[in-house]
């Protein structure tokens, strides 16, 4: 979800909550920087890397091969909480148009990684896409906690967050996503872990290939843990262990670390090397604006606190689209972006349907008018 539209709405009680919080600690279990380390969720093996680990890029290029035509194709999905509905129409629309690559790479963040398994399984899932978004279950995602949320973490329920999501991570969704695994393709998740102040990319074919009950728990669990935006809703707790000793981590919103993830961070600083034998393209889906706003800000201490964090995400995601399209223009990479217009309106906590709806439409639209997508230089300069 979009840290920033947040802000606006909890930034009151965040300023009243720290005098409640300041001596109030949940124990937690103790563990050393080395276990944590060398940990990984009970039962399962290598299925999540730290952004920076040089070993992501190595199971990327190990894993992903060129479709039949010699090409990659992959797609990278921001936060933005209720703007995610732009993301599902845009995707919807492209569907329609016949257009729509298969993609061997899915990335998501936030909001982004609950719209992730579908656009990896493609067209034929549009229809569960659609009820996540339109559902009986979103109209009551955000719920507030009272005077709970003063004083525990998150002003808002976390049930409804995980209802909607159990709702929808199926055993066949775990099956199509396993199976699509298989074939060399990669569905990728990211989360924030405060312990270690990484963004973890987690590979969520690996996870689905375990099968059973506890593939699809911790599937499940690290898709809330992505959406779960600090302040907003309570941290996820993800439970691994380290040489026989089980804890913790503490895990939240994957854009506190990265408004999207596309490109291994091990892969930035390094040296272009020769032309690669396929041609990949990158198609990156922003669920909120990304161009600075006039606004005359109060001299009070809510609206600069909520505008400071405004202006904050959207310099991180130009920066990280700039990047990103510097490293594609020396590595023979195509770029395209498409991010909500300036005309719409960017509220990641407004769930009402109608907002929905125009959001979803305004997608569908530039899916199949083209005008959805640009360039990143105009992304990040109109």
């Amino acid at each position: 979800m979009s840290l920033r539209s947040s802000a606006r709405s909890v930034a009151g009680l965040v300023i009243l909550s720290v005098s409640l919080t300041g001596c109030l600690t949940i124990p937690r279990a103790p563990f050393s920087q080395a276990e944590q380390a060398s940990a990984f969720p009970p039962g399962f093996g290598q299925v999540r890397y730290a952004a920076e680990d040089s070993s992501l890029a190595l199971m990327l290029r190990d894993a992903l091969k060129p479709d039949a035509k010699g090409e990659i194709d992959a797609l990278a999905i921001s936060g933005g909480g209720a703007n995610g509905a732009y993301g599902a129409g845009l995707l919807t629309g492209w569907s329609s148009t016949g257009q729509r690559p298969e993609f061997q790479l899915v990335t998501g963040v936030s909001a982004g990684a609950l719209l992730a398994p579908f656009a990896f399984l493609g067209p034929a899932w549009d229809g569960e896409l659609r009820q996540a978004y339109f559902g009986p279950k979103i109209a009551h995602l955000m719920q507030r906690r009272g005077l709970l949320g003063l004083v525990t973490p998150g002003f808002y329920s976390k049930a409804p967050l995980e209802d909607l999501v159990r709702s929808y991570v199926s055993d066949k969704l775990i099956k199509a996503v396993a199976a699509e695994s298989a074939k060399g393709r990669r569905l990728l998740v990211g989360t924030t872990n405060l312990d270690t102040e990484q963004l973890i990319v987690w590979d969520m074919g690996s996870i689905a290939a375990r099968g059973g009950p506890e593939a699809r728990d911790l599937f499940t669990t690290v898709l809330i843990a992505s959406a779960s935006v600090p302040g907003v809703f309570a941290p996820t707790m993800i439970n691994v262990e380290s040489g026989g000793h089980g804890f913790s981590e503490m895990h939240v919103d994957g854009q506190t670390e990265s408004a999207f993830f596309a490109i291994p961070q091990s892969l930035f600083l390094a040296k272009p090397l020769s032309p690669p034998p396929f041609h990949a393209h990158l198609f990156i889906i922003i669920n909120g604006h990304t161009e600075s706003e006039f606004a005359v800000t109060p001299r009070s201490t809510i609206p600069i606190l909520g505008r400071t964090i405004d202006a904050g995400s959207k310099a991180s995601a130009r920066s990280i689209i700039i990047s990103t399209a510097e490293f594609c223009q020396h590595n023979s990479c195509d770029l395209s972006v498409s991010s909500l217009p300036a005309t719409a309106k960017d509220d990641s906590l407004d769930f009402d349907s109608a907002h929905l709806e125009e959001l979803f439409s305004i997608g569908e639209a530039g899916a199949v008018n083209g005008a959805g997508w640009k360039s990143a230089a105009k992304t990040v300069t109109e």
